[in-house]
């Protein structure tokens, strides 16, 4: 297979691989509009790093130094939850798979090590059946009802004024000025209802 050829189906396979990913996997129990976005464009480049450094001799440290760059970023954004986390390691892990020279893998090998991130991550992101639904950000201002013992009065709350049952609740900052508070809230699956 020609340099331009061995390319083109790498960054191909990659595209559908992601795509799979995000689109299939992700999204399915997430209404995140931003994150498929950020996956995908981390993929792409990484891909594109990976893909364009073939020629180049890279020892182990500049290996390192290239994911320490995508560890810095994460101290530098939003916190992200451990499963966007995940997904996103996934979408860099793919494009580095992809990316690689293709002397170094097989085409069995690296089929298999696409199927197996793929098919692992639809198949055990059980996201849409599991107690957890969508997650929602709330601006609340009732800051009495944020102490641990009034749990259940916070969620009967919520309840009331967002017309959705509420499955749990998370106080991720508050603001003493305005008398209000920023509540990550995940929503009760259809069976929960």
């Amino acid at each position: 297979m020609t340099g331009l050829a061995a390319f083109g189906t790498r960054l191909a396979v990659d595209l559908v691989a992601v795509g799979v990913l995000v689109f299939g996997a992700y999204r399915r129990g997430d209404a995140s509009r931003d994150f498929p976005f950020t996956c995908v464009m981390l993929n792409v480049v990484t891909f594109a790093l990976v893909w364009s450094m073939h020629q180049a001799t890279l020892d182990l440290g500049l290996g390192l130094g290239l994911f320490a760059i995508f560890g810095i970023l994460r101290y530098r954004t939003e916190a992200l939850g451990v499963r966007d986390l995940t997904y996103l390691f996934v979408a860099i892990g793919l494009a580095v798979i992809n990316g690689l020279d293709p002397e170094h893998l097989a085409m069995e090998e690296w089929g298999a090590l696409n199927a197996a991130c793929v098919v692992g991550a639809v198949a055990f992101d059980r996201r849409r059946g599991n107690a957890r639904g969508r997650r929602v950000v709330v601006t609340y201002d009732r800051l009495e009802l944020l102490h641990p013992a009034a749990r259940a009065e916070l969620l009967g709350d919520l309840h009331h004024r967002l017309g959705l049952r509420c499955a749990s609740v998370e106080v991720r900052g508050v603001d003493l000025l305005r008398d209000t508070a920023t509540l990550h809230v995940v929503l009760a699956t259809e069976e929960e209802r």
